[in-house]
C-alpha cells in the first residue's frame, strides 16, 4: 500500500477459456446480469455463487450483486459488473 493511504488497484486476471468462470466473466463483461436461474438457462452453470466467488477472490474481478425481488416475499441474487 502506498504511503498516502490510497488503495492500489488489483490486477484482474482472466480465467482459462472454456471454463464456467470464463463464460460467466464474458457474459458479465458484455453488460449481462445473471441470477441462478438465468445462469443455468443461458450458460449451463449450476453453482453460480461459487463461480462468482472464484472470479472475485481468485481473479480479482469487481463483481457486484443486488437482491432482485421475484415474488411477494422472495428475492434472489443478481450479479453484474459496472460499465467501464
Amino acid at each position: 500500500m502506498s504511503s498516502d493511504n490510497q488503495i492500489e488497484p488489483i490486477e484482474c486476471r482472466v480465467p482459462t477459456k472454456g471454463t464456467q468462470a470464463y463464460e460467466i466473466l464474458m457474459y458479465l463483461d458484455q453488460g449481462g446480469r445473471l441470477t441462478v436461474a438465468k445462469a443455468l438457462q443461458e450458460l449451463g452453470v449450476y453453482a453460480l455463487s461459487q463461480r462468482i466467488g472464484e472470479l472475485k477472490r481468485t481473479y480479482g474481478w469487481p463483481i457486484k450483486s443486488r437482491a432482485l425481488k421475484v415474488g411477494p416475499k422472495t428475492y434472489v441474487a443478481e450479479y453484474f459488473m459496472d460499465a467501464a
